[in-house]
């Protein structure tokens, strides 16, 4: 009897015991399981992505929902444009961003049009090109021909910056569409072109990226410049200036220069009094002469830091103008910078 006992309370613990080793084993192999799953979402968010696109040439209308009529003239630009998806606001085909910056880049995006009702477009791609003018026609069709602002009203404002890899000669420029040529002025946009020069020069895109949007959306909360005033859009969205209600300050302008002037009379009738003639020729000489016998140049160093400024533009004469992009929409620019 007692070895019956004996035995079935040793059976009991065994149970036991193997069931405790088996739960063990599980979950070892589920806290495994969590760490692979976490790695490997780690080196997914620090892989570089390459943006996806499309083929126009079986789209209807090649894939253009904007108002742009597509003739013989734009028909081949329409079908080198790279169709893609208008929500992803971050479009990279060089490979040089990481799925956790784009992620983040693509909400600042969001947020910004949700703010603004204009789009902000990013683009980074590798493009051969001999003159400045071939990123402006690439950077604008690309703009013209995706469903960019679609949404938003008849100009589908926006601003698009375009990141050009290409080795041999690295660029980058800000390009305004529709209502964005308002708030964006030529100015506006030179500064933040010098801002984000160093961060794009080393290769730092995260945080000239960052920069980019931030500079365009406090812009955009300090309104639209002095220098736009009297500037409005047309239907193809060029900036044109509206002479009825541009009023330039005549009557300012004259209360300032009529101050001016007398300061300066009053200035000049000062020193003429203040200024004793002398009769003598000798009073005009000086007996402490200083004569100079040995002279020497010596040069030392010198150290440059630059970058080359497009001589592509927005800028007209001093003032604004759009260009025509070959969808017959407007457009403006900064001036653009090589490094």
């Amino acid at each position: 009897m007692k070895k019956k006992i004996f035995l079935s309370i040793l059976i009991v613990i065994l149970s036991f015991t193997m069931i405790s080793v088996y739960a063990d084993e599980g979950d070892t192999q589920d806290s495994n399981q969590d760490a692979l799953d976490q790695l490997q979402e780690i080196n997914e968010n620090n892989s570089f992505i390459k943006t996806e696109t499309k083929d126009r040439s079986s789209l209807s209308n090649l894939g253009v929902n904007k108002k742009w009529k597509i003739t013989d003239n734009n028909r081949d630009n329409v079908l080198r444009t790279k169709y893609v998806n208008a929500d992803e606001k971050i479009y990279d085909f060089s490979g040089v961003i990481k799925k956790s910056e784009y992620e983040d880049l693509r909400k600042k995006a969001l947020e910004f049009k949700e703010k603004t009702n204009m789009e902000i477009i990013i683009l980074i791609d590798d493009l051969p090109y001999t003159s400045d003018s071939e990123n402006e026609d690439y950077a604008s069709d690309f703009y013209d021909y995706n469903d960019f602002g679609l949404d938003l009203d008849k100009n589908y404002s926006g601003v698009l910056l375009f990141r050009n890899t290409y080795e041999q000669d690295p660029y980058y420029n800000i390009y305004t569409f529709g209502e964005a040529q308002l708030y964006f002025s030529y100015n506006r946009l030179e500064n933040t072109l010098d801002d984000i020069y160093n961060s794009l020069h080393n290769h730092l895109y995260y945080m000239g990226f960052n920069s980019f949007i931030d500079s365009m959306s406090n812009y955009y909360d300090s309104g639209i410049p002095s220098e736009m005033n009297g500037y409005t859009l047309d239907e193809t969205g060029h900036l044109k200036r509206d002479l009825k209600s541009y009023k330039p300050p005549y009557f300012m302008a004259t209360i300032i220069a009529f101050v001016t002037s007398l300061i300066i009379v009053l200035i000049l009738i000062k020193k003429n009094k203040m200024v004793m003639k002398e009769t003598r020729a000798e009073k005009y000489i000086n007996k402490d002469d200083i004569k100079i016998t040995n002279k020497q140049d010596n040069f030392i160093s010198s150290h440059t830091t630059h970058y080359t400024v497009s001589s592509s533009s927005g800028s007209s004469g001093g003032g604004f103008s759009s260009s025509s992009g070959s969808s017959g929409g407007g457009h403006s620019s900064g001036g653009g910078r090589h490094g």
